[in-house]
């Protein structure tokens, strides 16, 4: 075998490993053979599913847990004992049953990773890549280790975001048993690399770190044009899974790949965001090549849910991409990350077109903090699309963060005053603090942002036994204070509590609604339980004439001044700011600064000329007879 790719805990058990996936594709149009070890699965069997899962998504990333877990065996009595982690770090982020369940769980590293080294050299590979992200580091570098105490030992290569910048070349020159590592993207790069090694070629491949030879940061050619990729090869990860005792259902999509970069982030890079890198700049496939990828790979792999891996969707694809899977009949299921200030008539165009779920990095309703972030939306248009795709049948994924230099205390105070109003849609998955991630502006102009002493996250320090220095160029995640010696858990608790309880109750079958129906443009009819804990009954009433007509309008947040603009609104333009003042009182509508935004969902919509308030119809089966807006 020319080249085994390996996958090492704690890679997500449900989801292949797209960038190896690529790799290996390339490397057999090459010429190569080629195959992906998926030991991550080897562990899931040995530690059962739930606690693998555990470790690998639900504990924060920056305690570094996943490389805790193997860094015994690498490392011995280099770095601190187990005690000293579960006592410190650990046990202010787990509960005792966890911790116990991990700690009872390292006792099988050893045996694991012994095997794991068995099977890849059962290949007799000449060369043997690891792709390391977030937790895979310790886990890689101990079988690359292994590997190399043979008596003919394989090349050993490293790749994956945790190789890209800095990290890269000190991973070279802390582990001298790797032999190439790859920083960036490897598209380009890698097969250069297959046929320096292997055909009389040159090595010296931008990009490529090679180890004895190196001493500077290098970077990759990056991929211009995307449709030029190959798909994805994924049958060595759907067939070791079928084999698993953790069985194939534990795969709950497939991953495509349809755009790199950020068009937002490549004009206003937000500033907590450590994605990308050096490869911010934003490219994506033609839409009839992402939709033959999607629709080859679903057929190929006998799946219905597509996970996008894109760091945000390209709008192009919701006139183009999204109809055509309309128009299909496939009824896929897509994931993708995007901007939230959709507008409605878009998010029915991607729910026709199967979007099922979407992360809109919210992450705040106040102005302030949004500014800070440089989001380039309000807190209104995030409400607003929650309430879109609550009505359409879009799961909506996000998070609250706090903890930005210059945010007012007060405005965490506000926001858990306007949870009790929001309780009928999804809530976050956390509401935390943020994060210092490389690549950041946060962390590269720490300083500027009101940063200080900006150090390697403490998590490393019971992992690796390097100096500060070189801990600093291996992290991606650091710890840090702020100037004005601020603490955000002091002032975010109360939102905290809020979120909670808003968690819990929507788990409930009978969780809170607030619902519209409208009959036409001037008569409403309102269902409120976001109360139903005080009043069991629900609240239902009606609204007719102006009312009505302003609760529909505000289905986009919207001024005085600009209602007071429509034609039909404009002989009662005196009347609009009290009633809507009335509306808020009532928990109807919700004013920010000048804007006011309706918040009941509607479940019925008018018809009327606004194209973007008619209601959304949206068939099982969608068909070029189904006109997409009509009224029901």
């Amino acid at each position: 075998m020319d080249i085994v790719f390996v996958v090492m805990p704690f890679a997500d058990l449900g989801r292949p490993a797209i960038g190896v996936s690529l790799l290996k594709s390339a490397a057999l149009q090459a010429g190569y053979t080629s195959v992906v070890e998926y030991c991550n699965i080897r562990l899931a069997d040995e530690l059962g599913a739930e606690l693998y899962q555990q470790i690998s998504s639900t504990l924060p990333p920056d305690l570094v847990v996943g490389e805790w877990f193997f860094a015994g065996d690498l490392f011995a009595d280099e770095i601190p004992d187990t005690e000293q982690f579960v006592s410190g770090p650990l046990s202010r982020n787990a509960t005792d049953e966890l911790i116990a369940s991990i700690v009872k769980g390292r006792t099988v590293v050893s045996n694991y990773l012994d095997d794991c080294a068995r099977r890849v050299a059962a290949h007799s590979p000449r060369m043997v890549g690891f792709t390391t992200t977030f937790h895979q580091t310790c886990a890689s570098l101990a079988v690359a280790k292994r590997l190399k105490a043979l008596p003919e030992p394989p090349l050993v290569v490293f790749g994956g975001a945790n190789c890209e910048g800095e990290m890269g070349l000190q991973m070279l020159q802390s582990f001298p048993w790797i032999d190439y590592v790859c920083c960036g993207e490897s598209d380009i790069s890698f097969p250069k690399l297959l046929d320096g090694v292997f055909r009389g070629g040159s090595t010296a491949v931008p990009g490529i770190l090679q180890q004895g030879q190196s001493n500077t940061v290098a970077k990759s050619e990056g991929v211009q044009d995307m449709d030029a990729l190959p798909y994805p090869d994924y049958d060595d990860y759907f067939a070791q899974l079928e084999m698993s005792r953790v069985g194939r259902e534990q795969a709950y999509h497939v991953i495509v790949e349809t755009s790199r970069g950020c068009w937002w982030g490549a004009k206003h890079h937000c500033t907590f965001c450590g994605l990308n890198g050096d490869t911010m700049a934003f490219r994506s496939k033609s839409p009839q090549r992402a939709y033959d990828e999607m629709t080859a790979l679903c057929s190929k792999y006998g799946m219905s849910r597509v996970g996008c891996v894109d760091n945000i969707l390209d709008m192009r694809y919701i006139d183009t991409l999204f109809p055509q899977l309309a128009e299909s009949g496939l009824q896929l299921e897509l994931f993708y990350e995007v901007k939230s200030n959709l507008r409605y008539d878009q998010v029915v165009k991607l729910h026709r077109g199967g979007m099922r779920q979407i992360q809109p990095g919210i992450e705040s309703f106040s102005n302030q903090v949004l500014r800070l972030m440089e989001k380039g939306v309000s807190g209104l248009q995030n409400i607003q699309l929650m309430r879109w795709c609550e009505e359409v049948g879009i799961e909506c994924a996000w998070n609250i963060l706090g903890g930005f230099p210059d945010e007012s205390p007060a405005e965490y105070e506000r926001m858990a005053e306007m949870v009790p109003l929001l309780v009928h849609l999804q809530p976050p998955l956390s509401c935390g603090q943020v994060r210092l991630d490389r690549f950041s502006p946060f962390h590269t102009r720490s300083e500027q942002f009101g940063f200080r002493r900006m150090r390697p996250a403490r998590g490393y320090f019971y992992v690796f036994p390097l100096g500060r220095r070189e801990l600093n160029r291996l992290a991606y995640f650091f710890d840090f204070d702020y100037g004005d010696g601020r603490d955000p858990e002091s002032y975010m608790t109360p939102l905290r509590d809020a979120v909670r309880r808003w968690y819990v109750a929507r788990g409930t079958e009978t969780h809170a609604k607030l619902d519209a129906w409208f009959s036409d443009t001037d008569s409403v009819r309102i269902s409120d339980s976001r109360d139903s804990a005080a009043s069991p009954a629900s609240s239902e009433r009606e609204l007719n004439g102006l009312a009505a007509r302003l609760l529909l309008y505000c289905d986009t947040a919207s001024t005085v001044d600009t209602l007071a603009r429509r034609a039909d609104l404009a002989d009662s333009a005196g009347e609009i700011e009290p009633i809507l003042k009335q509306l808020a009182i009532d928990r109807l509508v919700l004013k920010d600064e000048e804007h006011y935004l309706s918040l009941p969902v509607f479940r019925k919509r008018p018809t009327v000329n606004d194209q973007s308030l008619s209601n959304a119809y949206i068939t099982a089966k969608p068909s070029a007879a189904d006109p997409l807006l009509r009224v029901v």
